[in-house]
């Protein structure tokens, strides 16, 4: 089960994020470079998601929402966040 919390948020924000990569080279061609490297920063903090990289993770996307305040979708809601850090799922070596 707690596996299951994380690997949930993790394939939610990954589509997320897919999709807000799309818009937003869309939107913004010409900040393509940033755009891809803001996307794969957030990519490979998703992936390597623990407890204790889960406020970097936030750092990141608020950085990036001030930059494009379309990453505002990318941001959890304070309940996701309370259920990442109550299972623990995030802690160990998952």
């Amino acid at each position: 089960m707690k596996k299951a919390v994380l690997k949930k948020f993790r394939a939610v924000y990954l589509a997320r994020l897919i999709n807000l990569r799309k818009t937003l080279l869309e939107k913004y061609p010409d900040r393509r470079d940033r755009i891809e490297y803001i996307c794969d920063t957030l990519e490979n903090d998703l992936n390597e998601l623990r407890t204790h990289t889960l406020a970097h993770y936030l750092h990141i996307v608020y950085q990036a929402y001030k930059e494009f305040p379309e990453f505002s979708e990318m941001i959890p809601s304070g309940s996701e966040v309370e259920e990442l850090l109550k299972s623990r799922t995030c802690s160990g070596g998952v």
